[in-house]
């Protein structure tokens, strides 16, 4: 409306203008033109016809004159229209202020025109939004202040701004993130979470909550919660804005707590005991999978009386302890037992532990029940009690029988107990006498002797004793007068009525019975006849061990009177074995002092050979020499093979062996064949002869395999000490014939042995070296000395440098350590080498390498050289030719060298093998001359020679005769001047073939 009346007044004033300045112009053209159509009317043709012409020009002018005009008018309106444009000006400066953000200003009003109106609305915009910039000033601010991140999002899920916190959380610049989308930030999972909740809730303009993991700038997932509120414009949803909270610690809490609970829950299940939380209402609360299972699975909710004692009111009001209300009462953990009942109404016992649970004040608000079933523990406890009283009875009865060996204190004492602890008024032992198979009375009480004259004495399977007897079980009857089992019995008529019988059994077998009567009824319980079984098996045992500790102290005496014979026996043994000189001394005497323990008749000593062949070597008879092969199954064969003793009791009757014809001869019966072993060694066998029927006990075999090893050990001794001698003799002389010096030293550091070969290397005598300390000999060694370490268990070797015949001498000392079989250090061994020799040939090498490596070095720098310009392109064509035949005769030089240090080599090594061929000397040095013709013409060389005609045939290794030439020519013609002569001459001398070269 404004632009509107302004451009209206401006073309008023234009209009105005141009009426002003066009009307006088039009007013005087026009009587100028009335004059002109006047005049133009009275020409003629030709004139006419020019005149509309200039008419024509004229109108044509009169057109540019009337636009100049409304321009001008233009302009003059313009002008006059500066005071309208003055404010509007002002307005526009205005407007850039603002758009610069300045809002600190007012435009002042100068009248009441449309202008000034808008001036004033002007400022009033200015004013509010001055108010509105400084409102969002404030939102920004707090919208920057937040410690959470925080997002604008347009309709199509489009970020449009986010607050500073968003960077310092996520890691995101502000440039990287706007115009980005929200799904983005979030997993294929949680964008689909993000994208269905957002639908859901945009079409009702409501706010979202969503907890999902946030990707931050480096890939990390950042557990969130974010809350959007939807943006209306004009009753549309334009965008959102999100609070994105980071509740990372909250995600760590709550897994944690999670996990607590899951092992806690975990804990409750694993434990093997019932266990229930219950609140103050008496309501079980929590439950693990073993309450569950014993009291039902649906106890979660129920009263705790309910679940355990099935009933309507809780245990106090029923007069029992209750561990809950005291729990509650006093905020201590109590125990206690009670009678339970579980889900199928069982009645069990179970011990009860009950702990408070304590809130953050300190208030019992739950009780933790533990509830052990403890019904077997019970019972047990029950069973355990009457077990005490039956084994009281028990170890009162084993005590009875452990403190004594005699038959007749053990059985009266049984019998006085079992009738003072069952409150019987006698009773009665009888013991069996399996020959005769009667049970006789020894022990008894309560009744007369005329009583026991005429009931003591009962045949095996009569009345009732008899017949326990033979079936070995128990008889108890409250009345026997009336006890429908017992038809016939003494005791009907004897006026007794409580009664029983119990079998004494040993292992195999009943040695006798016990009776217990009363003349009153007396009813025997399962508990009290299972004490009088045990009683019975208990006696019965007693009254075995003692008839065995009777036999046992009869073959104690006996075993004691034939250990000190067999002591006197090995006595004599030892003696014969400690003082005799030879082996044969020590067969004879030894086979005697067998024979004598055997009693036996003949003693016969076969040694097995090498080729397993026994061969007599002493009998007490006298023998021709005899042997048996192998392969004759024979007794002494079956024994080496074996290693056992083999008793045969009579040879005649005995198919499994073939026996040799002397044993017959010797009216032999009986014979036992003793092998001699030491370990696996078998070193021969013992047969000893009996010309009546014998056979000999395990104890005597026993014995006899002691006598046999000590014998094999003592015989096996003597051989090795033989052998030993033999050994030494052999040893000294291999010693004393090897080129090598050996010397050893004890622990003492001292020589005690040494051979002549060592005499011969160190120049000292042989008896000024064994018994000297070993540094007198070894102490000049480079370093350290090899004897030493040797001496600590080491291998070591050394050089000793000596003086001798005016030469020094260089030795090489070898050191090892001398171990015994547990690895221990006893002495050192050492080994002594002349390596002089070896040493200069050492020296010559490596003065022969030193003179190579140099001889090498000029022809290998000429080919580096000469290769390197040949490379880089610094000659000519004929001075590479040149440089080219240079490397080549080089290499050839080198080749020259490396053959002959080959041969050097192989000559050394021994492997040069010589080809003899026949000999012709003049080819060998016309092949000479060919050779070196180029050298010997450059420097003018003189090349004779001379072969006389007496050589005759010749036979020999021609190349190798060509390369000592070659190598001598080639030598004189590089140290010889020019102009020099070169002879050669080949002539026969003494059976030798000369070739001199001069």
């Amino acid at each position: 409306m404004f632009k509107s009346k302004l451009l209206y007044r401006i073309f008023l004033s234009f209009l105005v203008f141009s009426v002003l300045m066009i009307l006088p112009l039009l007013l005087s053209l026009d009587k100028e033109l009335k004059d002109m159509l006047a005049v133009g009317k009275g020409l003629p043709e030709g004139i006419r016809l020019t005149y509309d012409i200039l008419w024509q020009r004229l109108f044509d002018h009169l057109i540019v004159l009337s636009f100049y005009a409304f321009f001008v008018a233009f302009i003059i309106s313009l002008f006059f229209s500066r005071k309208i444009l003055r404010p509007i000006t002002r307005l526009k400066k205005a407007a850039e202020r603002v758009r610069q953000g300045n809002l600190d200003f007012e435009l002042p009003l100068e009248g009441d025109d449309e202008i000034n109106e808008v001036i004033d609305t002007f400022n009033e915009m200015i004013k509010t939004l001055r108010q509105r910039t400084e409102e969002l000033k404030k939102k920004d601010i707090y919208i920057n202040a937040m410690m959470d991140p925080l997002w604008v999002v347009d309709d199509s899920n489009t970020i449009i701004d986010i607050n500073p916190a968003f960077t310092e959380v996520f890691g995101y610049r502000r440039e990287e993130v706007i115009g980005t989308s929200i799904y983005d930030y979030f997993n294929e999972m949680d964008a689909e979470v993000v994208r269905r909740e957002i639908e859901t809730k945009r079409a009702y303009g409501k706010h979202s909550t969503y907890q999902v993991e946030f990707l931050t700038r480096d890939g990390t997932p950042v557990p969130v919660l974010i809350t959007g509120s939807p943006i209306i414009e004009n009753g549309e949803v334009t965008g959102k804005i999100g609070i994105i909270k980071d509740i990372s610690q909250q995600a760590r809490l709550m897994r944690e707590l999670s996990d607590s609970k899951e092992h806690l829950e975990s804990i409750m299940d694993s434990i093997q005991d019932s266990m229930l939380i219950i609140d103050r209402n008496y309501k079980v609360i929590k439950a693990n999978d073993i309450a569950r299972k014993r009291y039902g699975l649906d106890i979660i909710g129920k009263d705790c009386f309910e679940v355990s004692h099935k009933s309507s009111r809780p245990c106090w009001m029923e007069g029992e302890e209750c561990p809950l209300q005291g729990v509650f009462t006093s905020a201590e953990v109590l125990s206690s037992v009670h009678e339970h009942y579980d889900e199928e109404g069982n009645k069990c016992y179970e011990e009860i532990l009950a702990s408070p649970i304590r809130n953050s004040e300190g208030e019992v608000i739950e009780v933790l029940e533990l509830m052990r079933d403890i019904t077997m523990r019970v019972r047990y406890e029950e069973e355990i009690e009457r077990r005490n009283r039956e084994l009281l009875m028990i170890n009162s009865i084993a005590s009875i029988v452990n403190r004594s060996l005699r038959a007749d204190e053990v059985f009266s004492d049984v019998l006085e107990k079992l009738i003072d602890t069952f409150d019987m008024d006698g009773g009665g032992f009888f013991i069996l006498d399996e020959q005769t198979r009667m049970l006789n009375c020894l022990y008894h009480r309560g009744v007369s002797e005329e009583f026991v004259r005429e009931a003591g004495r009962v045949k095996l399977g009569e009345d009732i004793p008899g017949r326990v007897a033979i079936t070995g079980e128990i008889v108890t009857t409250p009345d026997v007068s009336i006890d429908r089992r017992v038809e016939r019995s003494i005791l009907k008529h004897s006026g007794i009525k409580g009664y029983c019988c119990i079998p004494v059994k040993g292992k195999e077998r009943i040695l006798g019975v016990f009776c217990l009567f009363r003349y009153r009824e007396h009813r025997f319980t399962p508990d009290e006849e299972n004490i009088l079984r045990a009683t019975g098996e208990m006696t019965g045992l007693a009254l075995e061990n003692i008839r065995l500790y009777e036999r046992l102290r009869k073959m104690f005496e006996t075993q004691k009177n034939r250990r000190g014979f067999e002591q006197g026996i090995l006595l004599r043994f030892s003696n014969i074995l400690s003082s005799a000189n030879d082996i044969e001394e020590i067969i004879s005497q030894s086979m005697g002092v067998i024979k004598e323990f055997l009693n036996a008749d003949v003693m016969m000593f076969w040694q097995l050979e090498d080729d397993n062949t026994l061969i007599l070597k002493n009998a007490s008879f006298d023998f021709d020499s005899i042997s048996i092969p192998v392969t004759l199954l024979t007794p002494e064969i079956h024994s080496i093979d074996s290693g056992e003793i083999i008793v045969v009791e009579d040879i005649r009757e005995d198919s499994r062996y073939h026996f040799p014809e002397m044993l017959k001869e010797q009216g032999l019966t009986s014979i036992i064949v003793i092998p001699l072993r030491v370990g696996n060694h078998v070193l021969g066998v013992i047969t000893t002869g009996y010309r009546f029927r014998h056979k000999e006990d395990e104890d005597e075999l026993h014995f006899l395999r002691i006598i046999a090893g000590i014998f094999a050990v003592a015989y096996e001794r003597s051989l090795i000490y033989e052998k030993r001698i033999l050994e030494k003799g052999l040893a000294d002389a291999i010693l004393n014939t090897i080129t090598e010096g050996v010397c050893t030293v004890d622990m003492t550091e001292r020589i005690i042995l040494s051979n002549r070969s060592t005499e011969k290397i160190l120049g000292i005598p042989l008896n000024s070296i064994i018994g000297r300390h070993y540094r007198e000999i070894f102490s000049r060694f480079e370093g350290y000395c090899p004897v030493e370490k040797a001496l600590n268990g080491e291998r070591s070797s050394g050089e000793l440098r000596i003086v001798k015949d005016g030469e020094q001498r260089v030795i090489n000392v070898e050191a090892l350590p001398l171990i015994d079989a547990e690895g221990e250090v006893y002495g050192a061994v050492q080994v002594l080498r002349d390596i002089t020799r070896e040493k200069e040939i050492d020296r010559m090498k490596t003065d022969i390498i030193r003179s190579v490596s140099h001889e090498f070095r000029t022809p290998l720098s000429a080919i580096v050289g000469l290769t390197e310009m040949l490379i880089d392109g610094d000659v000519s064509d004929e001075r590479a030719m040149k440089y080219l035949k240079t490397i080549y005769d080089e290499g050839l030089r080198l080749s020259d060298m490396v053959s002959d240090l080959l041969n050097i080599s192989r000559i050394e090594s021994g492997k040069e093998r010589l080809k003899f061929t026949e000999i012709d000397f003049r080819e060998i040095i016309d092949h000479i001359r060919k050779a070196f013709a180029e050298e010997i013409e450059r420097k003018d060389i003189t090349f004779d020679s001379i072969i006389e005609e007496d050589i005759g045939i010749v036979y020999a290794d021609r190349d190798k005769i060509i390369q000592v030439l070659s190598n001598l020519t080639d030598n004189s013609i590089k140290y010889s001047n020019s102009g020099c002569r070169i002879a050669v001459r080949v002539y026969a001398e003494d059976n030798y073939v000369i070739i001199e070269h001069t």
